[in-house]
């Protein structure tokens, strides 16, 4: 995961999507340092992401069930809990 283009699954089949995100993260001092892309397909309960940790800097790509908002992944290295915010109207 160098780079966080939409996969080629999720550009060909976005009407498949219930929920698809790609939001920048900041680390404890407020820097983007981090990146996280979350999708669902409609019909199934677990999340597939791929993220960049804000604090250590560890790409990884996984799958998790997600049910109450707002959305925290924890990062395989350093266990820092990670928010997902919601975003916020324009």
């Amino acid at each position: 995961m160098n780079c966080m283009k939409l996969p080629a699954e999720i550009k060909d089949n976005i009407k498949d999507f219930a929920y698809i995100t790609r939001r920048k993260l900041k680390d404890e001092d407020g820097e983007v340092k981090g990146e996280v892309f979350l999708w669902r397909k409609k019909g199934e309960e677990a999340f597939n992401y791929w993220l960049k940790c804000p604090y250590c800097g560890t790409e990884e790509e996984s799958s998790i069930t997600l049910r109450r908002r707002p959305y925290r992944l924890k990062c395989s290295n350093c266990g820092k809990s990670i928010l997902i915010e919601k975003l916020v109207p324009k």
